[in-house]
């Protein structure tokens, strides 16, 4: 039996190693490559998909395709039609796979714009164009064409026979592109050869099959431009077993003897889903080496087979009482679950050490999540979210959750931390979380030394609780004011911050805490702004008691509104300051400096109303009030005030402005667009408009951003690039087409392109 072993075991192991490592590894291998190759070149596609997207939604949210095109008389106004002719020009030119760009409008009437203006007469070319308004989204894919629309029967034909007539992809955005009533469309077709050698790099052989369908299994477009019937069998076989590999973007195929390697994913549309399937050919790579492992794992087989046979009765008798302590150990062991590389001993080892490791992590977990838990009931229970729970359930509760309530008495304590606006060198303006936070770790740290059962809430707005929980016979509430005092000292000497301690009455149920908690939050508004901390006792009337009211400055009102109108930030700034130190003399409560605040804040905004700026629009729909009543400190009001209310409507005046250079500039870049051909000065279009040079040029780079010769230099560029591209002039011929001598144009077209226009040419025809 050991001969037999020792002769036949080294060549099954040749065998087993020769068919596991080298032809499985060269699948994998080979299968992981193409789909690693297929998803790079895969996110190429996608990323110019999303491009092309971006482009036209950009270009739909222009203004010149606004609600204006809506009653525009094109043939009258001659130039805004030519204007978006060029446009769409520049836009068709965009991007290499775009074939045609069009723009159809419905109102004031069924008009075309490609490379010129066109009223539609025809019925069914009108009826063809605007199915584009009624399909899909405001932005969607299509391999509709509606100048193919009435020849039904040929763009059928077409999609059986994936030609480019009839198997199109159509990106059509409606217009206005901010408008839910769109009454036209931007129209780009795409090169469908163009999209078929694009899709065909995802196929890195010669052999195969590659294609891209839609949500319901639609072909739309193939990187194998003649397909037969064979083909399209192979296709709708590939198709169903791309369905059934949902849980691997990877598999191998078997189709007619042949072996392939498929790869698909996903490409998320604006509107849909697409999916790409590439499949290359795999069995002629590896069908040698699997022969030759195949036969050597056969004959060595068949002589490991004759021992095996002879070592089973003695092996049998040697396992049987292992086997029956393995069945008494570990009775539930499931054969199908058990890691077969480990033997009987180590299993019953490896079940004992996942039993402590479950036991040991199950508590860890407990422990870690028990503070959690408390803090989490004591916060619903003091917001009244457990209402409907009685005493004992309560209490149930508690007591499960580690607290100690028989004989005990209920103090709640409330801690409101201002100064927060000295802090901004220190903490952003959005780290108000993080400064509570870092207080409460504070409050536990301190409390635990003077009380024995504490739960913190953190509310995250600079503010906190605590609740207290000591027995009856403590003076709880002496203890909680001398705490509090303490709890100043420590806050602002570690974080700069005034704090407002308030302490309820001691309670002897924890169903009188939501009770407390709400005349707390009450009682918090009438307290003092003064500047410091303080030690609030809920049931001292003299620290709640209703201070006179201070009169509303109306004066100083009217100043700040005359700065703001007049657009002067220092004045309005200064003249606040004076307002704040106004209504907060004299002991004035946190409510009415905030009913002041808020009366301030009506009335800017009634200003901003008669100088014919809406708050709604000038603050983004935000409800103003709402914020301002969340402020507690004065400094913090006014800092917001000045951020939030008075830059935004400045900044708007100063916007509107300068309104009429932004004109005069948009006029001259205008002007460069369709003149680019002639001789052009920057003096030349200054004398147009009537200002000097020096004037033109600054506010052509304030509005612009670019200087007046960087800004014509680029369009003649891109107007020269489009020659070299679509047309066969000779470079002479395209320097004077664009405005410049021949050797001027050459060392300006390699400056800005980096090589020179011939060169430019032969890059793009793949020279």
């Amino acid at each position: 039996m050991l001969i037999l072993l020792i002769a036949s075991i080294p060549g099954l192991i040749t065998g087993i190693v020769m068919y596991q490592l080298v032809v499985g590894r060269m699948e994998n291998e080979f299968n992981q490559m193409h789909q690693s190759q297929i998803e790079n070149r895969a996110r190429n596609v996608d990323d110019q998909l999303a491009y092309l997207e971006m482009t036209l939604s950009h270009w739909a949210f222009e203004p010149r395709f606004g609600n204006a095109l809506r009653t525009l008389d094109f043939v009258y106004y001659f130039n805004e039609t030519q204007e978006i002719v060029t446009t769409l020009y520049v836009l068709q030119g965009s991007h290499p796979l775009i074939k045609t760009a069009q723009l159809h409008l419905q109102e004031p009437k069924s008009i075309l714009f490609n490379r010129d203006y066109n009223e539609l007469k025809d019925d069914e070319k009108i009826e063809a164009y605007d199915r584009y308004l009624t399909m899909g989204n405001h932005v969607y894919w299509t391999d509709w064409v509606a100048s193919q629309g009435s020849d039904k029967a040929a763009q059928a034909k077409d999609s059986i026979l994936h030609t480019d007539s009839g198997n199109a992809l159509v990106l059509v955005h409606k217009i206005p592109g901010e408008s839910i009533n769109p009454f036209g469309a931007l129209i780009i077709t795409l090169d469908n050869e163009k999209v078929g050698s694009l899709l065909k790099t995802l196929t890195p052989y010669e052999e195969g099959l590659t294609f891209l369908m839609d949500q319901e299994g639609n072909t739309l477009v193939t990187g194998n431009p003649a397909v037969g019937k064979a083909d399209l069998a192979f296709e709708q076989q590939l198709k169903e077993e791309v369905a059934l590999h949902t849980d691997s973007h990877s598999f191998l195929f078997k189709y007619e003897d042949e072996t392939y390697s498929v790869s698909y994913g996903s490409l998320s549309r604006i509107d849909s889903d697409w999916t790409y399937v590439s499949a290359a050919p795999l069995t002629s790579v590896t069908s040698p080496v699997k022969l030759v492992s195949k036969i050597i794992v056969i004959a060595s087989a068949g002589s490991l087979l004759l021992g095996l046979v002879l070592s089973w009765f003695a092996s049998r008798r040697i396992y049987s009482p292992v086997a029956r302590m393995l069945h008494l150990l570990t009775p539930g062991r499931n054969e199908a679950t058990t890691d077969t590389r480990l033997d009987e001993f180590q299993l019953l080892e490896q079940q004992w050490n996942e039993l402590t490791s479950q036991s040991l992590t199950a508590h860890r977990q407990l422990q870690e999540q028990l503070p959690h838990l408390r803090d989490s009931f004591v916060l619903q229970l003091v917001q009244g979210h457990l209402y409907a729970y009685n005493e004992q359930d309560l209490q149930q509760r508690m007591r499960n959750l580690g607290f100690e309530v028989e004989g005990q008495q209920f103090l709640l304590l409330q801690m409101y931390f201002t100064g927060y606006a000295q802090l901004q060198g220190r903490f952003g303006s959005q780290d108000t979380g993080l400064v509570t936070f870092a207080a409460v770790n504070i409050i536990e740290e301190v409390a635990k030394n003077v009380f024995s059962q504490i739960s913190v809430m953190n509310f995250h707005d600079l503010s906190s609780a605590m609740l207290v929980i000591a027995p009856e016979d403590e003076p709880v509430k002496s203890q909680a004011l001398l705490w509090g005092q303490e709890l100043v000292e420590v806050i602002g000497q570690t974080l700069k911050m005034n704090v407002t301690v308030m302490v309820s009455r001691p309670a002897a149920s924890p169903q009188e805490l939501p009770g407390l908690f709400v005349e707390m939050e009450q009682a918090v508004a009438y307290r003092s702004v003064e500047v410091g901390s303080q030690i609030l006792d809920l049931e001292d009337e003299q620290c709640f008691r209703r201070k006179e009211e201070a009169s509303y400055p109306l004066g100083l009102e009217r100043e700040i509104l005359q700065a703001i109108r007049l657009g002067k930030k220092d004045g309005a700034e200064r003249v606040l300051e004076q307002f704040m130190t106004e209504i907060t003399r004299a002991g004035s409560s946190e409510f009415q400096v905030q009913q002041m605040m808020l009366q301030l804040l009506g009335s800017i905004q009634h200003m901003m109303l008669q100088t014919g700026v809406t708050p709604y629009k000038l603050f983004g729909g935000c409800n103003m009030y709402e914020r301002l009543s969340t402020i507690r400190e004065p400094a913090q009001m006014m800092k917001w005030m000045i951020g939030e209310v008075l830059l935004p409507y400045i900044q708007e005046i100063e916007m509107r402005s300068q309104e009429p250079l932004k004109q005069v500039v948009e006029r001259t870049m205008l002007f460069i667009d369709e003149n680019y051909r002639n001789e052009l000065s920057l003096e030349s279009c200054a004398d147009a408009e009537q200002m000097i040079p020096y004037a033109l040029s600054k506010a052509f780079k304030q509005v612009s951003g670019m200087n007046f010769i960087d800004y014509l230099t680029r369009v003649r560029m891109d107007a020269a690039k489009q020659l070299l591209r679509e047309t066969t002039m000779k470079i002479n011929d395209i320097a004077g087409a664009v405005g410049y001598q021949h050797s001027y144009f050459n060392r300006i077209f390699k400056k800005q392109e980096g090589l020179t226009p011939s060169q430019y040419r032969d890059q793009w025809l793949g020279k």
